[in-house]
């Protein structure tokens, strides 16, 4: 079978490009070449978490790979039959679990094998979905399309931390096909709730963020809670979670960071939830990017959103080098509709 050949400079650039391709990759059997891998990051190539994503995939289909080192930026994968069953995957830095998550997910869904996935690395990144928004905003679309999967978050784990690693459980039941789902109108709001994280960090920083958000959106105390944890830190993160009936739901995040006042991550918090609430529409910028591919897979599907980004763009380019399914988005007044098929 002829390889598909991926350029990873292209669009966005970065390490969705690996996962996505990977991903199809391992469901379609098709062998993946894949050049110039995050060439225009700063540091370029496959970091620890990407090698973790790679091996993953590796472990779970059988595949011949040819490249899986720190920095390389080529990299050939040759998948076979993918298996089921019980799986340790340990990053050994505090790179995102949830990234390794986004690899393995939907090939291991519409593969039709049970697996039970154990993720040691961070939980709650920068630049990455914490554990809370798959679990509260993904999963709840995938299960309304048939598929059946759980996750738990058994310790959480922050960026910069020296001490143990995060970990997080997927278990997956296939349930081989997946059904089209429209996700196009916006209910209106029935629930809102903050949640300030804190692992070996004084309260007043959760109590100065929940303040923020008390005071610019209105949300009341009874809506505001302090979570802290025993396990791993120092860290700190910031949720904003608005549910628009069963289905709907958005979750922002900040991660808390050295030198980092809490009143600024608040705001940038609050900021983000204020831009998806002026938007109205049912599904924020991430979701929309996640969506692709299970819609893809079940061959249609629909949603509205906020004008794709650069990230959503770059994944419906590899997407097609895969898969012979349209994906084309519309106007529609300032959001646009997103259609999956024909």
């Amino acid at each position: 079978m002829t390889a598909v050949d991926i350029d990873g400079s292209r669009g966005e650039g970065g390490g969705q490009i690996l996962r996505t391709s990977l991903a199809l990759s391992m469901i379609t059997g098709k062998p993946l070449v894949m050049r110039n891998i995050r060439a225009g990051r700063a540091k370029p190539g496959l970091r620890r978490q990407h090698l973790a994503c790679v091996h993953a995939a590796r472990d779970l289909c059988g595949a011949t790979v040819h490249g899986d080192e720190v920095s390389s930026k080529y990299l050939e994968f040759t998948p076979t039959a993918l298996v089921g069953g019980t799986s340790t995957i340990d990053i050994g830095t505090m790179g995102s679990s949830t990234l390794v998550v986004q690899t393995v997910l939907m090939p291991m869904i519409v593969g039709g094998h049970a697996l039970r996935l154990v993720i040691r690395g961070g939980t709650h990144n920068p630049m990455a979905p914490p554990f809370e928004f798959l679990d509260r905003v993904f999963l709840p679309v995938l299960h309304a399309m048939g598929a059946r999967v759980s996750m738990t978050l058994d310790r959480h784990g922050f960026i910069g931390e020296r001490g143990d690693l995060g970990q997080l459980t997927v278990e997956i039941e296939g349930a081989r096909s997946l059904r089209a789902i429209d996700i196009i109108e916006t209910p209106a709001v029935t629930s809102r709730h903050a949640t300030a994280i804190l692992a070996r960090l004084p309260t007043h920083v959760a109590d100065r963020e929940l303040g923020v958000v008390h005071e610019r959106l209105g949300w009341t105390r009874a809506e505001c809670e302090v979570r802290e944890t025993r396990f791993g830190g120092p860290g700190n993160a910031l949720l904003l979670e608005v549910e628009r009936g069963d289905l709907v739901r958005e979750l922002v995040s900040e991660i808390g960071e050295k030198g980092i006042r809490a009143e600024l991550v608040a705001a940038r918090a609050c900021e983000q939830l204020e831009r998806y609430l002026a938007a109205n529409v049912p599904v924020g910028e991430h979701l929309a990017d996640q969506l692709l591919l299970p819609m893809a897979l079940a061959g249609g599907g629909r949603f509205r959103c906020t004008p794709l980004s650069l990230h959503a763009t770059t994944n419906i380019e590899t997407i097609g080098r895969f898969l012979d399914v349209p994906i084309r988005d519309e106007p529609d007044g300032d959001a646009v509709l997103v259609t999956v098929g024909a």
